[in-house]
């Protein structure tokens, strides 16, 4: 449905999805509204907008504002990772409870193609393009997968998966900061604590972190494990750096410098183009045909926000891990170990 719909029909979306991520049904938020079921229905559906009394009951039932509830116009953009979108960037988009949040697209010098936009940004605030809707499922993480997972997954509708390129640090912040729907996630193997209340965990992939470069450059991953040198390093907080940085401290090593890569994919480019050592995966490793040498072993999970269990989204990823199309094409990936 567009964003310049009706305000009616964008009441009910914003009804619909507040009272889903409480878990009432709409005969519990009908109770607590003062209103009746009907009438719950009835504004859901986007057939007409609630008297002054019964939006007010509607707020409060929700823990939201009329202002909020009633609220018309183009949403206010909120990056998923955070930070300033410049203006007219082209994105993607979907919608994460009461938040419109997006993820500005790459550039036309990063690839040889342009994906499909769902909006540009005007002032800030999200215009959604002529045939684009904002439903769909935002997961964040640093798993190659997660691109396959989108392929499989419907194109359209909230069925749809949004991939969004992060470490495990940024993937955990943006599912706790109501920006993502779920994060991939992974962890020494057996993971250590420290997880966010809830979520619902389900395990995906074992694989082994650790340090990479070109077969004729392995000299350089003895200088990476001494702190020598230049490295192809991870942003801080990622899990694979984590990693590394953890061997350096046990052997009491210093930090070498180095650029830091976006994501797996991004160093062992990096370690092809440069020569260096670079902290990523074994099975990024192995694809791209680089030495590997391992550091630790992590149990990849995803998480999915307990408010989101129920979203189509998820309900589409729960059959994808399950199916056999799914796990025939991650067991066919060098060094990826699907979870059992």
């Amino acid at each position: 449905m567009r964003e310049d719909a009706p305000a009616e029909a964008g009441l009910g979306r914003r009804v619909r999805r507040r009272r889903r991520a409480l878990g009432l049904s709409q005969d519990e938020l009908a109770a607590r509204a003062g209103i009746s079921r009907q009438g719950v229905g009835a504004i859901e559906r986007g057939e007409h907008l609630p008297r002054v009394d019964a939006a007010l009951g509607l707020a409060r039932a929700l823990g939201t504002t009329v202002e909020e509830l009633l609220a018309v116009g183009p949403p206010v953009a909120l990056q998923v990772l955070g930070g300033e979108i410049p203006e007219g960037r082209a994105v993607r988009a979907s919608r994460v409870g009461d938040h419109t949040v997006v993820v500005p697209l790459p550039t036309a010098a990063d690839g040889e193609s342009w994906p499909v936009p769902d909006a540009v940004i005007n002032s800030g605030r999200v215009e959604v393009l002529d045939g684009a809707d904002l439903d769909g499922f935002v997961v964040v993480g640093c798993d190659p997968a997660l691109g396959l997972l989108a392929g499989l997954a419907p194109p359209r509708g909230p069925g749809r998966i949004l991939p969004v390129l992060g470490s495990s640090a940024a993937a955990r912040l943006a599912l706790t900061t109501g920006r993502a729907h779920a994060a991939v996630v992974h962890d020494t193997s057996p993971p250590a604590p420290g997880r966010p209340d809830r979520v619902h965990r389900l395990p995906l992939a074992t694989w082994r972190t650790g340090l990479a470069a070109r077969p004729e450059r392995s000299g350089t991953l003895v200088d990476a494990l001494a702190g020598r040198g230049e490295v192809v390093q991870r942003d801080t907080g990622a899990a694979a750096q984590l990693a590394y940085e953890r061997v350096l401290d046990a052997a009491g090593a210093g930090r070498p410098h180095g650029a830091v890569a976006t994501g797996h994919l991004d160093a062992a480019r990096r370690a092809i183009e440069l020569g260096l050592a670079a902290v990523t995966i074994e099975p990024v490793a192995e694809a791209c045909g680089l030495s590997f040498h391992p550091l630790e072993t992590h149990a990849v999970e995803l998480w999915i926000d307990a408010g989101a269990v129920d979203h189509p989204g998820a309900r589409v990823l729960g059959e994808l891990l399950g199916s056999a199309r799914l796990r025939s094409r991650l067991a066919a990936l060098p060094g990826y170990q699907v979870a059992s």
